[in-house]
């Protein structure tokens, strides 16, 4: 595809966010579609925390979307991006953590609203509950502090009192040792958002790079940007006795996301082995 010939070409998108993800997602948007992101800086805490003072209402792609909505509410552009997380234990993997990373982008003009989400369990996200200093030693090492920053808390819910960003062993001590003076138990976790995480900022960057991709295919029908896998094709037979696992995925369907038209794509199977087969292995 010639890019000089995208939609999207020189235009500028507004980035909601207030810890600077646009150096991770404009590089991603300016290489796949030539499209300028401009950070706005937009209270997105309103939506949720991730150190508990506020609780996310809603899902992460409902909240996603809302973020972006504070973008275009500001009344500088019809195009917005935003970018939400969630951190915690796999869902496929047991006893590691993840991160599930969601962008969505709106285009007010054709009436686009477009997540694409990443699964990455490159992540550095730990969390100790402290009754004293002493037992904060190999937690830091874990934590790869002070490169990933943290964050000090109380144990309530919704949390009462923190610290965030510390990136200074001696804060870090002083201000844990401060708050146990009060407290008798603690918090000492990983600071999860954009900008306190190198590890999160990367996933980041790889959402960006998955929807400005997608961004950058236009519809084959009606030349609207975002086309992509809108779902899969499914039923499968068993390479033993020929039986139809109905739930198989055969292959990709790809759509548009403004009209109706969809073709298949990629073909990712066509038999399934016997030990998938309800009938050989019930």
């Amino acid at each position: 595809m010639n890019s000089n010939l995208h939609p999207y070409q020189n235009l500028q998108v507004l980035l909601a966010t207030k810890h600077h993800k646009g150096m991770v997602v404009a590089p991603e948007f300016e290489s796949a579609l030539g499209m300028k992101v401009e950070e706005l800086h937009v209270d997105t805490d309103v939506l949720g925390t991730f150190s508990g003072e506020i609780e996310r209402v809603g899902t992460a792609k409902e909240t996603v979307i809302a973020k972006a909505h504070l973008a275009i509410e500001a009344g500088v552009s019809p195009y917005a991006l935003a970018s939400e997380g969630s951190v915690g234990v796999d869902p496929l993997i047991p006893f590691i953590n993840s991160d599930i990373e969601h962008m969505a982008f709106i285009d007010t003009e054709r009436e686009i609203t477009l997540v694409e989400t990443i699964r990455s369990t490159e992540i550095i996200a730990k969390s100790i509950k402290l009754q004293s200093l002493h037992q904060l030693e190999n937690f830091l090492e874990g934590a790869d502090f002070p490169r990933h920053k943290l964050i000090i808390r109380t144990t309530e819910t919704p949390t009462a009192y923190c610290v965030k960003g510390i990136d200074d062993f001696d804060i870090l001590r002083d201000s844990i040792a401060t708050l146990l003076r009060s407290h008798s138990e603690i918090i000492v976790e990983s600071d999860l958002r954009a900008h306190c995480s190198p590890t999160r900022m990367a996933n980041i960057a790889q959402v960006a790079r998955k929807l400005a991709k997608r961004l950058s295919n236009l519809c084959p029908e009606c030349q609207a940007p975002g086309w992509g896998v809108v779902g899969f094709f499914k039923g499968l037979p068993c390479t033993e006795c020929g039986e139809i696992s109905e739930e198989a995925l055969r292959a990709e369907i790809w759509g548009c996301v403004k009209c109706s038209f969809t073709q298949e794509g990629k073909i990712l199977a066509d038999s399934i082995d016997p030990s998938r087969c309800d009938l050989c292995n019930p």
